[in-house]
């Protein structure tokens, strides 16, 4: 496709994906109208979702030490 200047807001004919320049720059929009994240919260969440996965395996490590001192195999459960 040939580059040309966007007249905003502008509209993927292909992707349905929607583009908008705000004071604050430009933001781009879902086809259902939803904003995209930028990519700073998609860091954050990444890094909050690995930190709470962390602390899941962590829970369950000790979960199963627990249960290898009653005399209890994890594994057989």
């Amino acid at each position: 496709f040939p580059v040309t200047a966007l007249n905003f807001p502008w509209t993927s004919p292909i992707l349905g994906i929607r583009f908008e320049m705000f004071e604050e720059g430009l933001e781009v929009f879902y086809p259902n109208g939803e904003r995209f994240k930028d990519p700073e919260t998609l860091f954050e969440e990444r890094n909050q979702a690995q930190q709470e996965r962390d602390q899941a395996q962590q829970e369950r490590d000790r979960a199963f030490a627990r249960l290898r001192e009653l005399g209890i195999d994890p594994t057989q459960l």
